[in-house]
């Protein structure tokens, strides 16, 4: 007799893990689509990373090819010199370098549209 009740309440435990599983089906869903959009997110971040690095290497080309750096050491070098070396105590030039290279990675960066 015990082992009738064993074996009906076996079944019966089968039977609530299954109705269990079926419950939680929306759960797994939900679970399922939260990870494929943490691997987008990861993924589309990386992207922005690499199109940024491109971006400011293409800037840098560019600033270069016309100039931008020779221009800014002249203009500089041209200072008196009491006033250039406060200049380049404080690192202006470097200053006004690191902003023309923002802008210009801007601009690259909207223009190939990443």
């Amino acid at each position: 007799m015990q082992f009738l009740l064993d074996l009906l309440g076996a079944i019966a435990n089968a039977g609530d893990t299954l109705v269990e599983f079926f419950k939680s089906i929306p759960d797994y869903f939900e679970q399922f689509v939260i990870w494929v959009n943490a691997w987008y997110v990861k993924l589309k971040l990386t992207w922005l990373i690499l199109s940024l690095e491109l971006a400011y290497k293409t800037a840098q080309y560019l600033l270069n090819d016309i100039g931008f750096n020779d221009m800014l050491a002249g203009f500089f070098n041209a200072l008196p010199d009491e006033l250039r070396y406060y200049a380049f105590l404080f690192k202006i030039p470097q200053a006004i370098s690191i902003y023309f290279n923002c802008m210009a990675t801007a601009f690259v960066w909207k223009i190939t549209r990443f």
